[in-house]
């Protein structure tokens, strides 16, 4: 078919154009009324990104690649990619067929997640397990697992969802357990089809080729967490020994005045000019009243004077309130 328009196509085009019978863009909203918006869709959500989540993902692999390493006597190479947002149905078509999906609850989280195992992968574990060096059957169409391998791959997939809750701990305590299997991609219905899902994806080599490996979550399930999904908390840093008593020590070297209120006196400047050599000057201070010591002119201690060895004191009786 071919897609390019002819010149009574353009001319027709335009001519609706010009006499309105084909709109030129959407026509704006009547004051006052309201339109649909979607809080969850995958237009508002596809921007956002997932720093903790990243770095969970990032546990998971390195953890699934110690799981596998003992289960299979290898280790295998297991990478994260980049965590992806799409519509649930876009996801479903995606999958091979036969599929092998398995679903999964994340307790206390409500609703079902999967494990999307690609047939190559699926083909690949079971060999490894049962002594093969874990390459996958010659090319040709997927076939769907026998009893045998599909009970082998659900014993990985247990440990995989083991190692994914663990990964995931640091951010919210989730406990995930296996629910059932699925071949059919029809089959699968954890969430609307145009609900938004999250994937994490992670690639798995056991030696031959680097195969998918899918966790799929849909985004409503995870609304009660979402808050801890963004940036990474920052630690909480205990203070410095060190820098504390460095600190401290240079503090208490420090030289300070200190001075003793002995009393205070209201003169105006005709009296101050008559003061003579001789003159007493009236303070309100009483010879027994306490009196106010300041450290670099704050008040810190309250004292009575005295004499100590000949020498004017003051003893200290109370801290400043």
């Amino acid at each position: 078919m071919n897609d390019t328009l002819s010149q009574d196509e353009v001319s027709a085009l335009l001519r609706g154009l010009a006499d309105g019978d084909v709109p030129a863009e959407e026509a704006a909203p009547e004051p006052g009324t309201t339109r649909d918006y979607d809080l969850l869709g995958e237009e508002q959500i596809a921007g956002r990104r997932f720093q903790a989540l990243d770095l969970a993902c990032e546990r998971f692999a390195r953890r699934l690649k110690l799981s596998l390493a003992s289960l299979l006597g290898a280790p295998p190479e297991v990478a994260a990619g980049p965590l992806e947002i799409i519509a649930f149905a876009t996801f479903r078509n995606r999958l091979e067929t036969p599929a092998n999906v398995h679903l999964f609850t994340m307790a206390p989280l409500r609703g079902q997640a999967l494990l999307a195992v690609s047939s190559t992968l699926a083909y690949g574990l079971v060999d490894k397990v049962f002594g093969g060096c874990g390459r996958a059957p010659a090319a040709g169409a997927p076939r769907e697992c026998s009893a045998i391998e599909m009970q082998t791959i659900q014993r990985l997939v247990a440990q995989m969802l083991a190692d994914f809750a663990e990964a995931l701990a640091p951010l919210h305590p989730i406990a995930c357990a296996f629910a059932r299997s699925e071949t059919n991609p029809v089959s699968i219905a954890i969430c609307a089809p145009a609900d938004p899902l999250l994937l994490l994806p992670f690639l798995c080599d056991l030696g031959d080729s680097p195969a998918p490996l899918t966790v799929a979550i849909p985004f409503a399930m995870l609304e009660p967490v979402r808050a801890r999904l963004g940036a990474p908390a920052v630690a909480e840093r205990e203070p410095d020994a060190t820098w504390r008593a460095a600190l401290r020590t240079a503090v208490e070297a420090a030289d300070v005045t200190m001075t003793v209120e002995l009393g205070t006196a209201e003169l105006s400047a005709r009296e101050i000019l008559r003061l003579k050599v001789g003159d007493l000057i009236t303070v309100e201070t009483r010879a027994d009243d306490p009196l106010a010591v300041a450290v670099e002119g704050l008040r810190v201690l309250t004292g009575v004077p005295g004499v100590s060895r000949g020498n004017n004191a003051v003893r200290v009786v109370a801290r400043a309130v």
